[in-house]
């Protein structure tokens, strides 16, 4: 049986990744930072698909003590691992100034790179294992209005100047540089990434925005994809040993990446960055 981790995977793109690969026979874990939520999305899922193999573990991803005793938990059950799928984001539109963690990181910044690196190099092992063992990140469409963005390391944590959509769009083109150096370095494992597009939001999700925010996700959502469309993208990647690229978007067509993404220098310094921060050294 094939097994996948899907980070944030109770509601949205990520919720119906899980139900397609649930249908598709895999044992499925949802890494969820909220208990009750959790259990009603693996719930839902073992219902609507006969799978009795959907279940998950609680993990704060911007917090490292969490996202390492996660894993700690899911390596006690499991010898090998097939598919991690990077899919939880932190962006909100409402925040006006960094909001900082235990850790002494950016919380947009924490949530959408530094745990996707933790996770990815903490499950290795276990992807190594796997005759197919691969890691998908999720990019953002919204990368296609900045073309010459470059990685600011002198304001990851926002330090300097703060914005939750510039931090954000940062955060993707760091993703997408791990992404290309752990393709190139890490042997045995595949490492893609997924260019998501405007994607229908239950606005239900996020009660704490204004009237004027709900609004604008509302008239958004009248040009957006469905959950349930974008999420076979993942099921594709994770399923297809055809798809060969590294970027693929709604249509799972490959696409490319911002090109500042391929500075293999810019790469390798924003990897040891990541090392430096968790703790966690490539021993490969």
């Amino acid at each position: 049986m094939k097994k996948v981790i899907i980070t944030g995977g109770n509601s949205g793109i990520g919720y119906q990744a899980a139900k397609q690969l649930a249908e598709k026979g895999w044992s499925v874990t949802l890494f969820c930072r909220r208990k009750a939520a959790a259990e009603q999305a693996c719930e839902k899922i073992r219902q609507q698909t006969g799978n009795p193999h959907v279940d998950y573990i609680l993990a704060d991803l911007s917090d490292m003590k969490s996202i390492k005793k996660a894993v700690e938990q899911y390596i006690q059950k499991e010898e090998t691992l097939d598919v991690l799928i990077n899919n939880a984001a932190d962006f909100d539109l409402s925040i006006k100034s960094p909001v900082m963690t235990k850790d002494g990181l950016e919380k947009q910044f924490a949530t959408n790179v530094v745990a996707p690196f933790l996770l990815s190099t903490l499950l290795r092992g276990l992807l190594e294992k796997s005759e197919s063992g691969r890691i998908i990140n999720i990019s953002s469409q919204g990368l296609v209005l900045y073309p010459f963005i470059k990685l600011d390391f002198e304001n990851l944590s926002g330090q300097k100047h703060y914005s939750p959509a510039k931090t954000y769009y940062q955060n993707k083109l760091a993703l997408l540089m791990l992404s290309l150096y752990m393709r190139k370095h890490w042997k045995g494992i595949k490492v893609q990434a997924i260019r998501v597009t405007n994607v229908k939001v239950d606005v239900h999700r996020y009660d704490h925005l204004s009237a004027v925010m709900k609004n604008l996700y509302k008239i958004k959502s009248k040009f957006s994809i469905s959950p349930e469309e974008m999420a076979k993208v993942y099921t594709s990647l994770s399923t297809e040993d055809s798809y060969e690229g590294f970027l693929y978007d709604e249509k799972c067509k490959e696409v490319k990446a911002n090109a500042f993404a391929y500075e293999e220098e810019e790469q390798k310094k924003l990897y040891t960055l990541l090392e430096q921060m968790t703790c966690v050294k490539d021993n490969a």
